[in-house]
């Protein structure tokens, strides 16, 4: 049962991506065309600069307009995550055809408190408070800054420019953090008890967008790593400190409708990281993909599917760089259960009826700026099953080996961009576990 239930997941997960791609818009435009665009129109954006949002348009002047394509660029103009609403609305006035684009923005400059549990788990609370400047100079830039106390304490600072150079289509990011890190290894931990990471990251990318759909990039930074409690195999140097280069080439496809919940388009991610250079103690490579495919189909469905994974190669691989089931990544099912390995594979298949769909709610009855009266909901059911495994290099990795998970739930789509999914899952084993999670779409 446990071999046939993974199997299942990862061949779904996976044939999907063999099929023709096909934008459904292309079967069904023709059937709602409203006629050919002469001229766009961008209204409501007080700061943020008609380019960003006509940049991520399909729709251009010449176009035909449909009510599908611009339901899909809705969709992509929330995604930029600058508006609490969005319309779109074709004209006729006379000899002039026109697309009318009218945005409400976001407060921009926000607080932000920082409470959880790492992991999920109440015995891991975590607390502090976080500044984000989103849509710096009207130009779709962010600045960030945060402070983190209690388990895993951190203080970190970011800036991303989605187009540093409008000529050239260039992109800019840059961080700097410093974070103490419980250890994840539950084998380490079994042999010595635990021990905490230290950890203290510059990095700066440049990349390129390639097209609507398409960016490249490379990524270049200095990493130190610092355990507190030595044993061989923690870190690649014999002093429990790891200071090295690292190098990442990665190329992105994202034609999703909406990206925190999408029903339509594809994603995929493909990247190539390489940790030390020169004499450095660490040397290795690892590769990484992660690509999902998003279906819309008749009655309010959708199919949504990911497949995705990390191998590595080169020499000896410390505790901190292995790959971990149960943290970032996880099998519903298998929650809250770790597993390790130097490798990681996993698939998901997600069928999801949509009750409400996303729509724009307007609070004028309460007094508050229009910034913050302006919300977004949805709600979808789903029904989902998961498969996932770590392996190290010397392990043989078969169908069976696979922990796997089925079960279904409700997806809230909250403002902001937040999905909450309340869901109850069983495992291979049948054995159940309600989960509560906020967590955008696989």
């Amino acid at each position: 049962m446990k071999s046939q239930v993974a199997a299942v997941v990862i061949v779904a997960a996976i044939a999907s991506f063999c099929a023709h791609a096909q934008r459904q818009d292309s079967v069904q435009g023709m059937q709602s065309a409203y006629g050919i665009i002469d001229t766009i129109i961008v209204a409501g954006n007080e700061k943020t600069r008609d380019y960003v949002i006509r940049d991520e348009m399909t729709l251009k002047p010449g176009s035909v307009a449909t009510y599908e394509l611009m339901e899909y660029d809705k969709g992509r103009i929330y995604s930029l995550g600058l508006f609490t609403r969005v319309d779109i609305e074709y004209y006729k006035l006379d000899s002039l055809r026109l697309l009318y684009v009218d945005v409400r923005e976001r407060w921009y400059i926000l607080p932000v408190p920082i409470f959880g549990f790492r992991d999920g788990d109440p015995k891991k609370p975590f607390y502090g408070a976080g500044l984000l400047y989103n849509n710096f100079r009207g130009c779709n830039q962010r600045l960030s800054a945060s402070i983190v106390f209690g388990y895993d304490p951190s203080v970190a600072f970011s800036f991303f420019d989605p187009l540093i150079d409008r000529e050239k289509n260039l992109y800019f990011s840059g961080n700097l953090s410093s974070s103490k890190v419980r250890n994840r290894s539950d084998v380490e931990a079994a042999l010595t008890g635990n021990f905490d990471e230290r950890h203290y990251d510059i990095n700066a990318t440049v990349g390129r967008r390639l097209s609507l759909y398409e960016t490249g990039g490379v990524n270049l930074g200095y990493h130190i790593v610092d355990v507190s409690l030595y044993r061989q195999g923690r870190t690649a140097s014999t002093s429990g400190h790891d200071a090295y280069l690292y190098g990442t080439l990665d190329y992105t496809y994202d034609s999703r409708d909406l990206r925190e919940y999408a029903t339509s388009g594809q994603f995929a991610s493909f990247y190539i990281t390489k940790y030390g250079f020169g004499d450095a103690d660490l040397n290795f490579t690892r590769f990484g993909a992660d690509i999902r495919h998003y279906f819309p189909l008749p009655l309010n469905l959708s199919l949504a599917t990911r497949a995705y994974g990390t191998i590595v190669s080169g020499s000896f691989i410390p505790t901190y760089a292995r790959a971990y089931l149960g943290y970032g990544e996880r099998v519903r099912g298998y929650f809250n259960t770790v597993f390790e390995g130097e490798n990681l594979a996993g698939a998901s298949v997600e069928l999801r009826y949509s009750l409400l769909k996303a729509r724009t709610i307007v609070f004028s009855a309460i007094p508050m700026p229009e910034e913050f009266s302006i919300w977004r909901f949805g709600i979808s059911l789903a029904l989902f099953a998961d498969a996932g495994r770590t392996w190290f290099r010397k392990d043989v990795l078969t169908f069976s080996s696979f922990a796997s998970g089925y079960g279904g739930g409700i997806h809230f789509l909250l403002p902001y961009g937040y999905v909450m999914r309340v869901e109850y899952a069983f495992n291979d084993y049948f054995k159940g576990q309600f989960i509560l999670d906020l967590k955008t779409s696989i």
